[in-house]
């Protein structure tokens, strides 16, 4: 039994979908329409307006030269003097107006003088009597007509008045008025718009599209046609239909395989029975209406998908809650472990960094017994001296041996100072004196100097270089850990060199570390910093000096590298950056204990 009712339920939420569907198609075209109506009823009073404002510049015009003594004399004795004086008036007058043409017939409706006489295609001599402007100026008192001018072949709009005879006030001939309306259409094409101006039989004499001129809208009746060819309005112009009107009332312009369809708005001109057209397009009428009917149909789609979807989603709640527990349980177990990991890696490299510093000690301390014990023998000796000759009761020179055993005293306190110092964890970062700190090192190490036989240079460049910013504990480590790499490297060579180098930028310092020692493997280049990675034998070191001083200069945000030199040895080349305050240091560091 749920069969048939899902059935009929399906087929009851199917026709209502369909129904919705063309309600919102019907509404969307009606809305579109009325929009049409709207803009099209705005722009047809916009042209409107801008043509008869175009026209009117011209209607007082022609009566008011036919007024005109000058214009009436020539009319009336028809002097060749006379003529070329009007013609040179109406030229004048043509190019401050703005008309195309001004020309003046005489009562049979020939051309007696003309605005463009001087041109080519001059309508002096021609015969105009044809024309309705000419017949209802004569008649009637004022005339206007549009056609495609005989003589020029180019279309206007003709206005015109008679001019009177001053003697009995009969019309003796008429001034005519030539006026291109060809900036109208112009302005219509740059619109992007289609628009057009139909006169009263129906014949389009301005469109925004060219090729659509002289195209009729409605059949033309027989006698009209006669009228337009006696008039010869629109010379062998073939005057074909421009499009046919459909059940809608909809204007289909084309052939029968291609056309286009167009909602025809028209507003009635005071002129002349023209009528103003402004043609909307059908299809974007109905491709809005198309895209509503789609947008209808795709959020019902959406509106099912949903429905199918919150009812999937309904069943697998309960599956993706505790499957969502259990990865949270598991991300928080991962979380610790690795926040565990981690701090232990941190802890390792800490006392990495602190056992190197150590065993870089337990290095100088070898260098160092030499110093400590050299001031001592001495020491022993003064004193002994010093207690024969105050026996003696020579006190002077008793004096002079204690004064020397309290400077060698105070040369091991501060070696011994300098010692606790370095063997204790960097601080905050400070000016240092690079140089200053390099004499130390040397000094350190000036026991293995000798007994390696190491020729040592060292070269400060032009002037002393500033002090650098970084922290004293680690400049001395950094220093002698460097020291020491070159002089294990040197210890193969029979007259072993290093040349250390000081130089100083705009911004840093430049510590140059040369030897010429073997020189160093291009394959192990990249490895050289990494801790735990020495070339050395076991128990000669643990690989761990130049990753300490790599993360020093990393540390004091410098730079370090090495590079191999021709024809041999190696060489470090450390940059650390200047202190604010380049003044070289005021006195010893002191004793931070």
């Amino acid at each position: 039994m749920k069969r048939p009712w899902r059935r009929v339920l399906l087929t009851a939420v199917g026709l209502l979908a369909a129904t919705l569907w063309w309600c919102v198609w019907q509404w969307q075209f009606q809305q579109s329409l009325e929009a049409a109506h709207q803009h099209a009823q705005n722009r047809l009073s916009l042209y409107t307006t801008t043509l008869e404002g175009a026209l009117a510049r011209f209607a007082y015009l022609p009566r008011l030269l036919a007024g005109q003594p000058l214009v009436q004399a020539a009319v009336a004795d028809g002097r060749e003097r006379a003529i070329d004086r009007v013609n040179r008036h109406l030229q004048r007058v043509a190019e401050d107006a703005g008309a195309e043409a001004i020309f003046l017939l005489d009562r049979r409706g020939d051309t007696m003088a003309s605005s463009n006489h001087a041109s080519a295609d001059s309508f002096v001599g021609h015969h105009y009597g044809f024309r309705p402007y000419f017949q209802d100026a004569m008649r009637e008192g004022e005339g206007e007509f549009f056609a495609i001018g005989s003589t020029t072949e180019r279309a206007g709009y003709f206005v015109s008045a008679p001019v009177l005879s001053a003697a009995d006030g009969q019309a003796i001939g008429v001034v005519a008025i030539k006026v291109a309306l060809e900036s109208l259409q112009e302005s219509w094409r740059r619109a992007g718009e289609t628009v057009l101006l139909s006169d009263a039989n129906g014949v389009v004499i301005l469109s925004s599209r060219p090729a659509w001129r002289y195209r009729t809208l409605e059949p033309i009746t027989a006698a009209a046609m006669d009228e337009i060819r006696q008039q010869r309005q629109f010379l062998d112009q073939p005057l074909e239909r421009l499009g046919r009107v459909l059940a809608d009332g909809s204007l289909a312009i084309g052939g029968d395989s291609v056309s286009e369809r167009y909602l025809d708005l028209s507003r009635q001109q005071r002129l002349l029975g023209w009528t103003m057209h402004y043609l909307v397009p059908m299809r974007p009428l109905y491709l809005d209406a198309r895209n509503a009917f789609l947008s209808a149909a795709g959020a019902s789609l959406v509106l099912l998908l949903l429905g199918l979807w919150l009812r999937e989603r309904q069943k697998r709640r309960r599956l993706r809650d505790r499957e969502a527990r259990i990865i949270h349980e598991a991300n928080a177990r991962l979380e610790m472990r690795v926040v565990e990991r981690t701090q232990a890696l941190q802890e390792a490299q800490e006392e990495l960094v602190q056992a190197g510093k150590l065993a870089s000690l337990g290095t100088m301390a070898a260098g160092i017994a030499h110093e400590l014990n050299q001031p001592l023998s001495g020491i022993r000796t003064y004193a002994a001296n010093g207690a024969r000759l105050l026996a003696r009761g020579r006190r002077e020179a008793a004096e002079s041996n204690f004064a020397r055993i309290e400077s060698l005293c105070d040369r091991q306190d501060a070696l011994i100072r300098q010692l606790r110092l370095f063997a204790r964890r960097g601080g905050s970062r400070e000016p240092v004196d690079l140089d200053e700190r390099l004499v130390f090192v040397l000094e350190l190490l000036d026991e293995r100097l000798r007994q390696q036989g190491v020729e040592v240079t060292v070269d400060h460049g032009a002037e002393r270089p500033p002090r650098v910013l970084g922290d004293t504990l680690r400049i001395e480590q950094l220093l002698s850990n460097l020291l020491h790499n070159a002089l294990d490297a040197l210890k193969p060579v029979d007259r072993p060199r290093l040349a250390i180098g000081l130089r100083a930028d705009e911004d840093s310092v430049v510590l140059r570390i040369a030897d010429n020692g073997p020189g160093i493997d291009e394959a192990i280049l990249p490895r050289l910093f990494d801790p735990f990675f020495t070339t050395k034998a076991v128990g000669d070191g643990l690989g761990l000096g130049l990753f300490i001083c790599f993360g020093i200069v990393q540390d004091l945000e410098g730079r370090i590298t090495v590079t191999n030199l021709e024809p041999e040895g190696a060489c470090f080349e450390v940059t650390l950056p200047i202190a604010a305050d380049r003044s070289p240091p005021d006195g010893e560091r002191q004793d931070a204990d």
